[in-house]
């Protein structure tokens, strides 16, 4: 006998009810939720950002195979490879529609300011929808291998502000435990839909298992400390598609310990594996610390759950040959500059100014720093605002950017293999900062941008005979007062 077409589902927790409607098509999932305050007293629930109070996936109940279990930092590289494999199975989520139209009409978006209150006797309605085109998990396992899972989160408090969808899909059970209620039910009751592109081949996890067989490479893995790694990154081979990056199986691991990565190539199956380890010349270089200090003049405005002041983290020097300075993160086009001043030709002192949030262990890059002068600083004028979308900013000269981009002209590869080994030094310092040699006596600073992408005011200050003293770029963790500069 033939599944249903349609479902219709409910679960309460305590007053808090939840119904569902689910209906399939040839070609999509339909899915009606009504959210009912049954209570005395208001509920507050956790909304999206865009305001809807449901939650609506379509997760995997068949999970590639993970493999053997090791032991100190074999298996801490591997949690990191089981990290991306289960990133790759991750929930689709339905999409959101208007209720009450059945056209497939996307909502508006209204970012909320709180938590949503829903009064005694009221209720929400949403509606929702997967294209079955959409569906890489019906794809990889079919129906069988998948369930439809609705939820609904009532906030800590009315009062404090979180979002369904800021942490990954997968993820967030035990964030959210004690305080969810979920409808969930085998998709294989509402259709019946075979795999399209099943996975083929040993899962990521398997093929680690079949490269370590190698004893050069896991005595190697053996002897770094288990909390210093900060990549491990291993792309399977895909030869159908006649790319020759993905003809063989790629492992790449950085460790605080070395500043190069250690690469590890396969046949697709995981066997024939060569390995290049980096050297003793690769060892991670140590940049020395100090207590945190602010730009001068400029004083922090106190925030009580905000990043306070940690160290700063000294680069060294960074040379420029003609005095003319260049900061922003791509630096490919010589013409699209996002930041340029001239100061006294010279190497010049850099840092990164680290902060860390209050009730958080971990260092975030706060402000990056060039200092061109010790005259004092009397006054700072904004120099322009720098546009960050892939997490980094870059302080050089301008010789040191016209070298990349030259770089970049001559061979591609080369300079990608450069820039691989600029992000990997990045990494082996903690995604924090580095100094990085690019042509002779030419070098740069590299640094992660806060806490992600956007949009960095770059500040200038000046002396008393108004020449250049130092530049800083703002990456907006501390509360500065810029104004009273």
């Amino acid at each position: 006998m033939p599944p249903p077409r349609a479902l219709s589902l409910s679960a309460d927790k305590e007053g808090l009810a939840l119904q569902i409607q689910l209906r399939a098509t040839g070609d999509a999932i339909l899915l009606e939720t009504r959210v009912r305050n049954d209570r005395a007293e208001p509920i507050h629930l956790v909304p999206d950002q865009c305001g809807r109070v449901t939650e609506a996936l379509l997760v995997r109940t068949r999970l590639e195979p993970e493999g053997a279990e090791w032991t100190g930092s074999v298996q801490a590289v591997k949690d990191r490879i089981l990290d991306d494999q289960r990133s790759r199975q991750f929930p689709d989520h339905f999409h959101p529609r208007v209720p009450g139209d059945a056209s497939s009409r996307v909502p508006d978006c209204a970012r909320p300011d709180r938590a949503v209150r829903l009064a005694p006797g009221d209720e929400i309605a949403e509606r929702w929808e997967l294209p079955l085109a959409f569906s890489y998990a019906l794809d990889a396992v079919g129906s069988d291998g998948t369930a439809i899972r609705v939820e609904v989160v009532e906030a800590l408090a009315p009062d404090e502000l979180e979002f369904l969808d800021i942490i990954p899909a997968g993820q967030s059970d035990e964030v959210r435990e004690g305080r969810n209620l979920r409808i969930e039910r085998a998709a294989s009751t509402l259709l019946s839909r075979a795999p399209r592109t099943p996975s083929e081949g040993p899962s990521m996890g398997e093929l680690f298992d079949q490269l370590i067989d190698n004893d050069e490479l896991r005595g190697w893995i053996e002897a770094q400390p288990a909390e210093g790694w900060r990549l491990a990154q291993l792309t399977p081979a895909y030869p159908e598609m006649g790319d020759p990056a993905l003809v063989r199986v790629r492992l790449r691991l950085v460790t605080t310990e070395y500043e190069r990565a250690a690469h590890v190539d396969a046949e697709p199956d995981g066997s024939g594996t060569e390995v290049d380890l980096p050297a003793a010349s690769d060892r991670t270089r140590t940049f020395a610390r100090r207590p945190g200090t602010l730009p001068p003049g400029i004083s922090l405005i106190h925030e009580p759950k905000g990043y306070v002041l940690a160290d700063d983290l000294l680069l060294g020097d960074v040379r420029l040959p003609s005095g003319r300075v260049v900061i922003g993160e791509y630096l490919l086009d010589p013409e699209g500059l996002s930041f340029e001043i001239t100061v006294e030709p010279g190497a010049h002192t850099v840092h990164a100014t680290l902060a860390q949030y209050h009730d958080q262990g971990f260092d975030a890059v706060a402000l990056a720093t060039l200092l061109v002068s010790d005259e004092e600083t009397v006054r700072w004028e904004e120099g322009g605002v720098i546009a960050v979308d892939g997490g980094s900013t870059t302080i050089v000269s301008r010789e040191g950017m016209e070298a990349i981009a030259d770089a970049f002209e001559r061979d591609e590869s080369a300079w990608q293999a450069s820039d691989d080994l600029m992000f990997e030094s990045l990494a082996a310092h903690d995604y924090l900062a580095t100094e990085f040699a690019i042509d002779g006596d030419l070098n740069l600073a590299h640094f992660s941008s806060g806490i992600g992408d956007g949009g960095y005011p770059v500040f200038v200050g000046y002396d008393a005979a108004d020449r250049p003293t130092r530049i800083v770029v703002d990456f907006l963790l501390l509360h500065l007062d810029w104004e009273g500069r």
